[in-house]
């Protein structure tokens, strides 16, 4: 049994105690409570800055476009011989466009086979390569197919330092140049490590004349090379990330109208996309097939290598 001066002791030291308890956790509820007021007015001024981003990227977006000039343009292309000489020839010439760069084993070992193993037998191919590659200007004069024709550029062309940015655009000058040399009077076009099946081109060509679609595109297997996952990627109406130009053929004529925005890392959009939805805002008419017409090797912009 504690003694009298034992169980004051207790009484003072337990009434002392909880006093500075009560203190501590209002305190600390204060200090909670500031906390969250902190966290938001930082949601509300991170969710400013969002819809602030948004306006300025649509804004600059919509500058970049000229989806009115594009539309008369349209307008105009569609009254030419080119235009309707897609449409009235049985079999018309196709150009595969490719855009290279450092790739030379896959160009020559996974797309080109690709291409030469076509169903369809009017094909053109026009590879432009982004800056000088000797291994690769060799194996096209080796290959000695007059089908296939090669340019390239005197050096690299600049791409923002940013990953991402650069993933965007990379290479879309010479999809533009190659798209500039076409012969033929429907373009495909296709990355030199990717592949098409080998009824890719009849079977676009087929769907596009059915109905005069100025573009018809199929799906595509996304092969990440990372994981080795696989995803199908499809939608109608074309959506981001569910649209590819390797799985699309298109008017050679449109090109008089729409090409790659070299840039479309400005409005952070990658460069198909931002053609796509172009294209789609100004009236292409387009048509689609859920059947797989090609296999893309997607390698995730973080391991890019730019050797």
């Amino acid at each position: 049994m504690s003694s009298p001066i034992g169980r004051l002791r207790d009484r003072i030291v337990s009434s002392m105690t909880g006093v500075e308890l009560r203190a501590l956790l209002v305190g600390l509820r204060d200090s909670v409570e500031r906390l969250e007021r902190a966290n938001e007015r930082m949601d509300a001024d991170l969710a400013y800055l969002r819809r602030r981003l948004v306006a300025k990227t649509r804004v600059l977006r919509d500058k970049r476009d000229h989806i009115a000039d594009l539309t008369q343009g349209l307008e105009a292309v569609r009254d030419t011989a080119e235009y309707e000489r897609a449409y009235s020839e049985a079999e018309p010439l196709v150009t595969v466009r490719i855009a290279s760069y450092q790739r030379t084993r896959e160009l020559m070992e996974i797309a080109l086979p690709s291409i030469l193993a076509q169903t369809y037998p009017c094909l053109d191919v026009v590879i432009v390569n982004d800056g000088p590659n000797p291994a690769t200007r060799g194996a096209i004069a080796r290959l000695a197919d007059p089908r296939v024709r090669y340019e390239e550029f005197p050096e690299r062309h600049r791409y923002p330092d940013d990953p991402q940015a650069r993933w965007m655009v990379a290479g879309s000058p010479g999809m533009n140049r190659a798209a500039e040399l076409a012969n033929g009077l429907w373009i495909a076009p296709l990355d030199e490590d990717d592949a098409f099946t080998p009824d890719h081109v009849e079977k676009l060509v087929a769907l596009a004349l059915a109905s005069r679609a100025e573009l018809a595109y199929g799906s595509l297997i996304q092969r990440n090379t990372i994981t080795g996952n696989e995803a199908l990627i499809w939608s109608d109406p074309p959506a981001i990330s569910q649209f590819s130009f390797q799985a699309a053929i298109y008017n050679a004529a449109l090109g008089s109208v729409f090409s790659y925005d070299t840039q479309s890392w400005l409005v952070d959009e990658p460069g198909d996309w931002n053609l796509i939805r172009r294209m789609t805002a100004a009236g292409v008419r387009m048509t689609s097939t859920t059947d797989v017409v090609a296999v893309v090797n997607h390698v995730p912009y973080t391991h890019k290598s730019e050797a």
